[in-house]
């Protein structure tokens, strides 16, 4: 269902109209680098979209990936990449599923505001997958939706956007809970984020992968 709503929403909305659209990349991820937090490697973002990211830390002089469910996504990102003259990867694929699209391990991976699409039950899966795909030491940065959040109604786990999807929306605890799993957890917060339209709380997940 989520592949076709996405596909929905990259191959008949105008990009200016689809709401996490932004090309300029967020503050965090411009101080993951500015800070020196981040230093250039092998980079892998999950629903990655248009790929404005993913050009971003190319431009930095990262060997970035990009990976979505969207066909129509992922031909926009090619696209801009061609245009632009940036050289970065970027593959259709499910990241619920087998990911045998990858062939490579990451030094780091990323997911912006991907994992509130990802319900609890799923979020397991999704997560072995993250951790699978990194190198020993690897470093996994996620930022999802606070249920303190006050958009769509501001009430309830499951809010029903605008566009017909349907959000999960997070509290600290249980990211900590889950993730503790597989990552240790270097920083775990919530932070105000710039929106396109509005400032939203978001909560921010940085760790590293455990071994074994």
């Amino acid at each position: 269902m989520i592949r076709d709503q996405m596909e929905k929403i990259y191959g008949e909305m105008s990009l200016d109209n689809i709401p996490w659209h932004v090309e300029s990349p967020p503050k965090v991820l411009q101080t993951l680098i500015t800070d020196r937090i981040l230093k250039p490697c092998k980079t892998i973002e999950f629903g990655c979209g248009t790929g404005n990211y993913v050009l971003y830390f190319s431009r930095n002089n990262f060997d970035a990936t990009g990976v979505d469910i969207s066909e129509n996504a992922i031909r926009i990102a090619r696209e801009s990449a061609l245009r632009y003259g940036v050289k970065c990867t970027f593959i259709v694929a499910d990241v619920l599923g087998d990911l045998t699209e990858i062939d490579d391990k990451f030094d780091f991976a990323y997911d912006w505001e991907l994992l509130h699409h990802i319900f609890p039950e799923d979020r397991e899966k999704y997560l072995e997958n993250v951790w699978r795909l990194l190198n020993p030491k690897g470093r996994y940065l996620s930022i999802c939706f606070s249920e303190d959040n006050d958009q769509f109604g501001g009430v309830g786990k499951y809010r029903k956007t605008p566009l017909g999807t349907v959000l999960y929306f997070s509290n600290e605890t249980e990211i900590k809970s889950i993730f503790e799993k597989r990552f240790t957890i270097e920083e775990l917060k919530t932070i105000d984020v710039q929106g396109k339209r509005a400032i939203h709380k978001a909560i921010y997940a940085l760790s590293t992968k455990k071994n074994g």
